[in-house]
C-alpha cells in the first residue's frame, strides 16, 4: 500500500507540472488594425497579427505596444503587399534593449519587389515591448505581419516535473532492491 501511495505522489507531481501560460495584452498601436492575441498549443504559443492600410507618405513610423507576463521565445515577421513600401528599419524594444528585424527577401531598392523582414527565435524576458516599423511609401502602400511568442516554462514548473520524475525513479529503484532481497531469501 505504501508503494502505491508513493507512486501516486509521483504521478500527481507530474500532472501538476503544467505548461507555462503567458498573458499577453496589447496596450496601444498606431496600426490600422491588429488581431489577437490568439493562443494555441494550450496557451504556450501566442500570436498577434497587425496591418496598416493607410501608410503616411513619403515616410512612415508605425508601432504596436504589448505586455508579456512570461519570458518567451519571440519570432516577429513583417511584410508588405505593396511594391511602393520600402522598410528602412524595424525593431522590437523594451525601452532598454533593441532586437532588430533583418531583411529576409526583396530588400534591394532596384528590384522593386515585395519586402519580407523577420526576427528569428530570440529568448526575451517578460515585460513591456514595442514593435517599431519605419519606412518609405511612394504611393498607396500597406504592410502587415505577426508577432509570435512561445512561453518558456517557469522554474517552478521544471522543479515540480523533476520532483515527479525523481519520486517515480526512487520508487522503481526501491522496488527492484526489495525484489532482489526477496529472491535471495
Amino acid at each position: 500500500m505504501r508503494k502505491l501511495g508513493i507512486a501516486l505522489m509521483g504521478v500527481t507531481a507530474l500532472a501538476m507540472a503544467s505548461a507555462a501560460n503567458a498573458t499577453i495584452t496589447v496596450t496601444s498601436s498606431s496600426f490600422t488594425s491588429y488581431s489577437g492575441p490568439t493562443s494555441t498549443d494550450g496557451g504556450v504559443t501566442t500570436t498577434i497579427g497587425y496591418e496598416d492600410t493607410g501608410l503616411a507618405k513619403p515616410t512612415f513610423t508605425e508601432w504596436l505596444s504589448f505586455t508579456n507576463t512570461l519570458a518567451g521565445i519571440y519570432s516577429v515577421t513583417l511584410d508588405t503587399s505593396s511594391r511602393s513600401v520600402n522598410f528602412t528599419s524595424a525593431y522590437l524594444t523594451d525601452g532598454t534593449n533593441n532586437y532588430a528585424l533583418a531583411c529576409i527577401s526583396g530588400c534591394s531598392p532596384s528590384t522593386s519587389s515585395i519586402e519580407f523582414w523577420g526576427l528569428d527565435d530570440t529568448v526575451i524576458a517578460a515585460g513591456n515591448y514595442t514593435l517599431n516599423v519605419l519606412g518609405n511609401n511612394s504611393k498607396t502602400g500597406t504592410l502587415g505581419g505577426t508577432i509570435t511568442i512561445t512561453a518558456l516554462p517557469e522554474p517552478g514548473t521544471w522543479a515540480m516535473m523533476l520532483l515527479g520524475f525523481g519520486a517515480i525513479g526512487w520508487q522503481i529503484r526501491r522496488r527492484r532492491s526489495s525484489l532482489a532481497l526477496a529472491q535471495a531469501a
